[in-house]
Formats: C-alpha cells, sequence, structure tokens
C-alpha cells in the first residue's frame, strides 16, 4: 500500500510541480498503510511521514492524493 501511495505522490508531483498534501482513503487502505509501519506508528506519524492530510471515508473507492489551500491554512 505504502508503494501505490508513494507512486501517486509522484504521479501527482510530475503533473502539478507541487507535493500533495492530502491523502484521501477509506478505512480498508487505512488498515493496509497502518500495517505496513512498525507497530508503535500512530496515524500522526504517518501523517508526519508523508508530510499529508489523512482523510479516510467510506466513500473513497480508490485512494488519491490532492493539494489543498484549507489543509494549507490549517497548518499556518
Amino acid at each position: 500500500m505504502l508503494s501505490f501511495i508513494y507512486r501517486l505522490i509522484r504521479d501527482f508531483e510530475e503533473e502539478h510541480g507541487i507535493h500533495p498534501n492530502v491523502l484521501f482513503i477509506n478505512e480498508v487502505h487505512a488498515h493496509y498503510l497502518k500495517n505496513g509501519f512498525a507497530e508503535h506508528y500512530s496515524y500522526q506519524a504517518i501523517k508526519d511521514l508523508l508530510q499529508m492530510e489523512l482523510v479516510i471515508s467510506r466513500e473513497t473507492v480508490h485512494p488519491h492524493v490532492a493539494w489543498s489551500a484549507s489543509v494549507v491554512r490549517q497548518a499556518g
């Protein structure tokens, strides 16, 4: 799962010239993502590593990334 997300990030950066700051996933994706890390990793640690906010939603069919100005405002 993590390698797939890194490919999404790379493709986004190549297309848009900026690092995405939001990752949209569903509960199943989140489970597999978290299992790809050591047991002590929290979702906050994963967010910090990816440098993105995580949006976990049942409506998300496929993982995707985006850039949102509202996320930048929240962090600032």
